[in-house]
């Protein structure tokens, strides 16, 4: 079996990071990027993350014959794993989410000069 490492290019080789080092520096600037921003952008990318991978282990799981607990079994199971994914996100979404937040604010800062070029000037 061949390893995932062999297969997947790392991080540092996918086309988001190749983009933004031949991106314009007016696209690279983060001026619109709050730190809320930022929290809610990982809060949301990595807690999705995280709530799909619990969601994947325990539908793998197989139920056992006599000690399930039912309906209030998999409703608190489910509650446990979003509060886990919760605070996973929170401590180590930086992980998932630093690329992609810089991937997401160069394309809002993108679509920013394009409205400010496409808006009509005005002269006195």
């Amino acid at each position: 079996m061949t390893s995932l490492s062999g297969i997947q290019p790392s991080i540092n080789q996918t086309s988001l990071l190749a983009e933004a080092t031949n991106a314009p520096s007016a696209l690279n600037e983060t001026n619109q990027a709050s730190p809320e921003m930022k929290e809610a952008f990982q809060d949301f990318v990595a807690g999705t993350f995280y709530k799909q991978m619990f969601k994947s282990f325990r539908s793998a799981q197989n139920k056992p014959a006599y000690f399930h607990g039912g309906q209030a079994e998999e409703m608190f199971q489910a509650e446990m794993d979003q509060q886990i994914s919760a605070d996973l996100a929170k401590g180590q979404g930086g992980a998932f989410s630093d690329t992609l937040f810089s991937a997401f604010t160069r394309q809002l800062n993108a679509q920013s000069v394009k409205s400010l070029e496409a808006a009509p000037t005005v002269t006195p």
